[in-house]
């Protein structure tokens, strides 16, 4: 009851805060900005929702595992249930990712909320910043786990699909044995062996994963997209009232390009080696 009175207050904190946010931003004529940062906020709020499932989807393909230690031998079902395991951890692991990014979203908000109120409009988007700049940092580690546990899924589904090949192969050799000591010659069984088809159900939920967690990534993606037209709007907002006439397409070519140089400019500690070798 304690948690559940904590995540109501939380949630009632955060629809405060990002109203008043947006309510602010749209009576400054940033209408557009308002919609990049709640973009994010559904992102990953959406996001977290559907990682919940995915979690209870792993948690039925444990307990058909559970089904199979009859039929297989003991160190295959305890290995793979070990791994649905640690991939419920990981993919709880992304929600907890989220869960912080969230956060960052929500403070950003009421301190940008603050600034206004303190010192004005520019205070606030110096603030909305370097919210951004957090949240895009927090983002990418995100992004890197979506792909580590992807790339678990993937090991795991094909694991699976093995056993289901060896019981399928071990189905046809009884039954071949018999019909060659009978003088016939072998074919394929018709009859599934037991368990392999319950090994094609317990992996289809974590094929589904593999699938859902490759499209998360593009969601990713898209989240980066909102937050980086988000700076480049508070920027060419910030220009326009100096006189200056930059606009959106123009600041994330501008962003785009210093993001390139960067990647491309000498480590410091290793252009200093170079020249001291020289």
């Amino acid at each position: 009851m304690e948690t559940a009175g904590h995540n109501t207050k939380q949630v009632m904190e955060e629809n405060d805060a990002l109203k008043q946010l947006i309510e602010l931003l749209n009576q400054q004529n940033m209408k557009e900005q308002s919609q990049d940062f709640m973009g994010v906020f559904w992102y990953v709020a959406g996001m977290q929702v559907q990682l919940a499932a995915m979690v209870d989807e792993l948690q039925g393909v444990r307990e058909q595992l559970s089904q199979m230690q009859e039929k297989q031998p003991k160190s295959v079902t305890e290995n793979l249930m070990e791994k649905i395991s640690r991939l419920q951890e990981k993919v709880t692991s992304l929600s907890e990712r989220l869960t912080a990014v969230r956060n960052r979203l929500v403070e950003t908000a009421t301190q940008a909320i603050n600034a206004f109120k303190e010192k004005g409009k520019a205070e606030m988007c110096k603030v909305l910043q370097k919210g951004i700049s957090g949240m895009k940092s927090m983002l990418s580690g995100y992004r890197e786990r979506l792909v580590d546990v992807m790339t678990d899924c993937e090991k795991t589904a094909n694991q699976i699909d093995s056993i289901g090949d060896e019981l399928k192969q071990i189905g046809n050799s009884v039954s071949n044995v018999g019909r060659l000591l009978a003088g016939k010659g072998t074919k394929e069984v018709s009859d599934e062996k037991p368990g392999v088809g319950l090994t094609r159900a317990v992996n289809t939920p974590v094929k589904k994963a593999v699938e859902n967690l490759r499209k998360k990534i593009d969601g990713a993606d898209q989240a980066f997209e909102k937050l980086d037209r988000l700076s480049a709007r508070l920027d060419a907002g910030k220009e326009a009232e100096k006189g200056g006439r930059v606009s959106v397409k123009d600041k994330l070519s501008q962003m785009k390009e210093k993001a390139g140089q960067q990647k491309k400019a000498p480590e410091p500690d290793k252009a200093k080696n170079k020249e001291e070798c020289l």
